[in-house]
């Protein structure tokens, strides 16, 4: 299962252990079923109204009113003023999770149509959408992917790693209007010939071999001109065609990709068009249409108006003065309405985007922060899986309604075995969410030789039904994959789970992957990047600050998690100093270790002496927790040689209360 190898870490869903599926609606009683469909509604303001009740909403299927038995509204807190202002987010911690957090987050899929932008365009609306981006809640987890499939990024809370894929990103739009660019043919008309419009192709001919007079069939005929034009005809007339199918793959693939994930879901799509073989067959769209509905998947869709003076967007048209620029227009004209009409069969928004991008993009944050879910009762006899034609309305004027133009019936969600699914999720990076997963990692050099070790940790709550079985998986850049298996029985203490490992690698960035199943069958994964790279301070390569904590039982963990339980008597600290290759150990060496509160103040200090052991140094720390408050605290490494501080390495730790 190929697919955009989007990888979606998301909030933890309860149900059923099913792969691949949205909740299934619900079944009113009586025996209806309910049929599913979201709508946002926005007022004039383009701000989503909040408050409706069942009988403010009218919705047809197949063109009857049926009745809506449900609804629900799911709202996400907009960005404060100073974050919308362009303050980024801050940066995630080492911990990573697939427990939902206290507001189920918004998962938006940034998506740029490079198969429709040239190489010379779009700049402007790429930087726009990192300050988007970067003004979206930190609850958001937010990915990126391209329709040629050039870039992909999978869904993350760390803004910095969008951002840098949006500015590094580029159009990828081979214009096949620049072939025989001696020929004027637009994409607009050669479509209307590809889709059996004789006249329309005379009429090419004429304009281009006989400077608009008309000709008779034998002039034609024996024109060689002609033959070139009715060449090109052909070839602009199917290369359009297909970028178009690749462009609509390339949306089916991401939208179904964003399928197993809950709460909200916006698909952010920049394109400059898309161009199919006749307007009129709408049935071209409903593929994304029903993909859509099935998924949950909301659509934003931003084109920037074209600008008539630039000829990389009209091809070798634009350099047929007043007529090519009567081409470009036609062109820019079909592209967009064809792209609006598959963002309106899919129930989305269509932004034409004019003049500075910015507000557009804020038009979408907010737009996307709300939605009602609908239970609409299907007809009676419909069958499992069956499609309607949609029509929703509201029953209030200076509304405006957003709704897909086709529901599904529910159907049975397809059960997939306990083992299929821990394979699935290790190989293919696939998500789960019927148990809880807490993962932290640290990177440090492997006890021989230059190699790295990646250090995890992995905790499952006691609440989750045991014996678990757990599988992991390390995955390079080049898709080579490590795995490994075992069984974990229940904690004799009755405490959590937990799971350490260590992993050789060397340098580079890393995938790493764990799933688990518990006794019932539910199975959680969690998909965590991992960069395999030594920090330098001063004259050293160091290791990341690892920790561990003893409870009044004199039992410890080490490699612990971030959050320390409230009857941890004690916290050790730990870090490696390397020296450079073909480099000694410097003398004079120590470390202060700070234990610094959330309001900046010194919670305890104290500075220790690294002891040397073949090829590093290592300096611990100990901190006395038991008349320590709870909260979150920074653990800071200072380096010190020689009495000069040469750098300063960090992580954070919580105590529980």
């Amino acid at each position: 299962m190929r697919r955009l190898a989007i990888v979606l870490v998301a909030a933890c869903v309860a149900g059923p252990t099913v792969l691949g599926q949205t909740p299934q609606a619900p079944v009113f009683r009586g025996g209806v079923t309910l049929v599913p469909v979201d709508v946002t509604v926005l007022d004039h303001d383009e701000t989503p109204v909040a408050g409706l009740t069942a009988a403010d909403f009218e919705v047809k299927l197949d063109g009857h009113v049926q009745p809506v038995r449900t609804v629900a509204y799911e709202e996400v807190a907009l960005p404060s003023a100073a974050t919308r202002a362009g303050t980024p987010a801050a940066a995630p911690p080492r911990e990573v999770t697939n427990t939902a957090p206290p507001a189920e987050p918004r998962l938006f899929v940034v998506m740029l149509d490079d198969l429709s932008i040239t190489p010379s365009r779009g700049k402007g609306m790429f930087f726009a959408a990192t300050r988007f981006v970067d003004t979206l809640p930190i609850s958001d987890v937010v990915g990126f992917t391209t329709s040629s499939g050039a870039a992909t990024l999978n869904p993350t809370r760390n803004r910095q790693a969008v951002d840098a894929a949006l500015r590094h990103a580029v159009g990828e739009f081979n214009d096949p209007r620049d072939l025989m660019a001696e020929y004027a043919v637009g994409l607009a008309e050669a479509l209307e010939v590809r889709n059996g419009d004789d006249t329309t192709l005379q009429q090419i001919i004429q304009r281009d071999c006989f400077q608009g007079r008309t000709a008779t069939q034998a002039a034609i005929s024996s024109s060689s001109c002609a033959e070139q034009v009715a060449r090109k005809v052909r070839m602009v007339g199917d290369l359009s065609v297909q970028t178009a199918a690749n462009q609509i793959r390339a949306y089916l693939n991401v939208i179904n990709a964003m399928k197993p994930a809950p709460g909200l879901k916006e698909l952010v799509i920049i394109s400059d068009g898309l161009g199919v073989a006749s307007r009129q067959q709408l049935p071209t769209f409903e593929p994304v249409a029903k993909a859509a509905a099935a998924a949950g998947v909301q659509l934003s869709v931003l084109s920037q108006d074209p600008d008539m003076s630039d000829a990389s967007k009209g091809g070798g048209a634009a350099n047929a003065g007043t007529t090519g620029a009567a081409i470009v227009y036609a062109d820019n004209r079909t592209l967009e309405l064809d792209l609006q009409t598959m963002t309106d069969m899919a129930g989305g928004t269509f932004y034409r985007v004019m003049g500075q991008p910015d507000r557009f993009f804020n038009d979408v944050a907010v737009a996307t922060s709300a939605v009602y879910h609908l239970g609409v009762e299907a007809p009676a006899g419909s069958a499992p899986g069956r499609d309607f034609k949609l029509a929703a309305r509201v029953k209030r004027s200076g509304l405006t309604v957003h709704a897909n133009h086709v529901a599904l019936a529910p159907a049975p969600p397809v059960v997939v075995p306990v083992e299929d699914q821990l394979r699935a999720a290790v190989v293919e990076g696939l998500p789960n969410y019927g148990v809880p997963i807490t993962v932290a990692t640290v990177v440090r050099r492997g006890n021989t030789g230059a190699g790295l070790d990646v250090d995890a940790n992995l905790e499952v709550p006691a609440s989750a039904p045991g014996p678990l079985t757990v599988m992991f998986g390390l995955v390079d850049t080049a898709g080579k994959l490590r795995t490994g298996r075992k069984a974990i029985e229940a904690p004799s203490n009755g405490g959590d789970y937990r799971v350490s490992l260590s992993l050789p690698a060397a340098p580079g960035n890393y995938r790493l992957r764990f799933s688990v199943a518990d006794t019932n069958g539910h199975v959680g994964s969690i998909d965590v990047p991992v960069t395999a790279q030594l920090a330098r301070v001063g004259p050293f390569l160091v290791s990341d600050v690892m920790t561990s904590w003893t409870g009044a039982d004199g039992g410890s963990q080490f490699l612990a998690l971030e959050e320390v339980p409230a009857a941890a008597t004690a916290l050790r600290t730990f870090l490696e100093l390397y020296a450079p290759p073909e480099a000694p150990l410097p003398s004079d060496v120590r470390v202060e270790w700070s234990l610094v509160g959330s309001a900046a103040e010194r919670a305890a200090d104290q500075s220790v002496v690294p002891v040397q052991a073949a090829d590093r140094l290592t300096a611990a720390g100990q901190f006395d927790l038991e008349h320590l408050a709870p909260g979150t605290y920074e653990v800071r490494a200072t380096v010190l040689v020689a009495g000069h501080a040469v750098g300063t390495v960090s992580t954070t730790i919580r105590k529980a209360g």
